[in-house]
């Protein structure tokens, strides 16, 4: 499920690097580097919710595919790599500058723009590999819709319960909605040629995901916590707060029209 959500975020980026005359070139070889720092950060999330089990077995860090992915670590992880691959491309534009001027270019925010408006897209299909594994889940609850989780992946507080929340459909369902209202807007301005590239994009999509996920944490039965605060729950705080910082500075240079 997270291969189907790349691949059909990554192919809906393309189109619409196809209707900006962008580079297609540069764009996939930033899917490229966005996919792999990604992933490593998503995984050095992940041990780092589970350091005592990985310092005991240091093999199994690298047993990604066992499973052992935290989103947030491949957010920044894959934003790393994406700067990684904008900034060489401006050093061979600019013949080997590496002047800040040049790092946050027109050219890189039009593709910042692009991949943030597709990244909910990714998350929103991936997330259902969260419903064949029975995990992602949040307290009991008795409403229809509430997912059965097996005896033995059951919390041991909530083991003679059947059903539980299943916050992989909220997120999916929420981070679908992001999707939607991101593209919609992306593409009037684009028919009306005001598309801009200021990186607004990039901030709502990161503002929404992180009150997204800010809320469903608190519903979430085997949360990490670090002094008895959801530790997803202080990143999409702290995110939330920087975006809303920063897009007061964007907002003065560019107006995204509802």
């Amino acid at each position: 499920m997270l291969f189907l959500g790349i691949v059909t975020a990554v192919l809906v980026g393309e189109q619409l690097c196809v209707r900006r005359g962008l580079d297609g070139q540069v764009y996939w070889r930033a899917v490229f580097y966005t996919l792999v720092f990604g992933l490593l950060g998503a995984r050095l999330y992940h041990i780092l919710h589970r350091l005592d089990y990985f310092i005991s077995q240091p093999l199994e860090i690298l047993a990604f595919w066992q499973g052992g992915l935290g989103i947030w670590g491949a957010l920044f992880g894959g934003l790393s790599g994406f700067f990684l691959s904008t900034r060489k491309i401006g050093r061979t534009k600019s013949g080997g500058s590496s002047k800040l001027s040049t790092f946050i270019s027109k050219d890189f925010l039009a593709y910042l723009d692009i991949f943030a408006v597709c990244a909910p897209l990714a998350q929103a299909i991936g997330r259902w590999g969260n419903y064949f594994n029975k995990e992602l889940f949040g307290y009991p609850t008795n409403l229809p819709w509430g997912i059965y989780i097996p005896p033995q992946l059951r919390p041991e507080q909530f083991k003679y319960y059947d059903t539980f929340h299943p916050l992989f459909l909220y997120e999916s369902a929420l981070n679908l909605i992001l999707f939607g209202l991101l593209f919609a807007v992306y593409g009037r301005q684009n028919r009306k040629k005001t598309a801009s590239a200021s990186g607004s994009f990039a901030l709502i999509y990161l503002a929404g995901y992180s009150f997204i996920r800010f809320a469903l944490e608190f519903l979430r039965a085997d949360s990490w916590k670090f002094l008895n605060f959801h530790v997803a729950s202080i990143v999409s705080l702290i995110t939330l707060i920087s975006i809303l910082f920063m897009f007061t500075k964007v907002w003065k240079h560019d107006r995204i029209k509802p």
